[in-house]
């Protein structure tokens, strides 16, 4: 497995990197396509990405456009209950989104999403808790996931600072230490077409969307 990949406690089966590099998920041209936009849009923007980026300009700056290359309508910072907000709510098309938006600030809405997501500063540590303004220590970044997914009954989510993509699922997210890990900024600073067509067919909306039985292509591989 190539160091820009991590399947971290087993989330996926022992020969999922190796399902992954063989899916026909996408076509070779649709991959190669998604390939230059996402590098050249890192080229044009990597100036922005530095150690003193905050988790807004990592979304703001690659975060976005990948999660649009990964075939994602998403939407920011929805209400979940009076306390709650979920930084990305995923959908798997502009079309899934507009025919929820009436439910807005209920949980209706999240009924067609297929996933959620959250950001992390450029230089933040995926695994770690921060201290927030006030001083105190927060959750680790899944450990919120983990409360969302359950809240909204999504299966999937997707926690990254930009550099780091981690993928999780609701039955293991509790654990912290159980995803599917993809560097993504080695795999773009190294032009690597075969990693990104693993993290293409890992992290895009088709490989966490449901279908009418209830299967999906990521669920098909978990461990």
């Amino acid at each position: 497995m190539t160091n820009a990949i991590v399947n971290a406690g087993g989330f996926f089966a022992s020969d999922a990197v190796e399902r992954l590099a063989a899916s026909d998920l996408f076509t070779s041209e649709e991959l190669t396509e998604k390939f230059e936009h996402l590098c050249e849009h890192f080229e044009r923007h990597h100036s922005h990405l530095n150690d003193e980026a905050t988790a807004a300009q990592v979304g703001f700056f690659l975060v976005n456009r990948a999660l649009h290359i990964l075939g994602y309508a998403h939407s920011h910072n929805e209400p979940l209950g009076e306390d709650l907000r979920v930084e990305y709510t995923l959908f798997n098309s502009a079309d899934a989104f507009l025919a929820h938006v009436s439910g807005r600030g209920t949980n209706a809405f999240f009924n067609g999403a297929c996933g959620i997501g959250k950001l992390a500063a450029w230089a933040a540590s995926l695994d770690e808790a921060e201290k927030t303004d006030d001083g105190s220590v927060a959750e680790p970044p899944a450990a919120e996931l983990d409360e969302q997914m359950r809240a909204t009954n999504l299966q999937w989510a997707i926690l990254t600072n930009g550099r780091i993509w981690r993928l999780f699922h609701k039955n293991t997210c509790a654990m912290l230490n159980t995803y599917f890990e993809v560097d993504l900024l080695q795999i773009l600073e190294n032009r690597d077409m075969d990693s990104f067509k693993i993290f293409v067919n890992a992290f895009s909306a088709k490989s966490i969307s449901f279908d009418k039985s209830g299967s999906c292509p990521d669920k098909k591989l978990l461990g």
